[in-house]
């Protein structure tokens, strides 16, 4: 698990002369295969400056986006220098949970520096507009488990595997 921290700055396209304030922003991610973090779009859209906490080491290491989709609202991340990853394990991928069955959402919920997990049952399973763009739906599953800001970009977790990332 890693915690990101984003400094951003929104371009306006209508007066691109008129910057914006930068914002600071966190949420949370997981290594997976290939050693890269699988994080929400929304967790690193419009970065200036990405920061990366492994978990129980306090310093910050310099990120970039590997790549984004706006449209499903996910993105990978990866440190820019080599080896910040290394004694992490990747995480995979299990099936989507069946309805009533428990789950674990883990993160860092309102910018905390430590790591949170919570569990609940899944209790819708349908498409649903995405927050992130508005115009796309996707298939979402829906639990009670509690996530708040800062748990976006972190894993949902069943059986050891992950089977969604926490979002809206």
């Amino acid at each position: 698990m890693v915690r990101i921290v984003n400094h951003s700055q929104r371009p306006d396209w209508y007066t691109p002369w008129d910057s914006s304030a930068a914002q600071e922003s966190s949420g949370s991610g997981f290594v997976i295969a290939g050693g890269v973090v699988l994080t929400n779009a929304h967790v690193v859209s419009d970065a200036r400056l990405i920061l990366l906490f492994v978990t129980g080491d306090p310093t910050p290491h310099e990120a970039r986006v590997r790549i984004v989709g706006h449209d499903c609202d996910l993105a990978l991340v990866e440190p820019v220098e080599a080896g910040v990853l290394d004694g992490l394990p990747a995480m995979s991928f299990g099936r989507m949970p069946p309805l009533r069955s428990a789950v674990e959402t883990y993160g860092y919920p309102a910018g905390g520096e430590r790591i949170s997990s919570t569990r609940g049952v899944v209790s819708r399973v349908e498409m649903h507009t995405y927050s992130h763009t508005e115009g796309d739906s996707h298939l979402t599953v829906q639990t009670d488990a509690a996530i708040n800001p800062g748990n976006s970009g972190g894993p949902v977790v069943q059986g050891g595997k992950v089977v969604g990332v926490a979002f809206q």
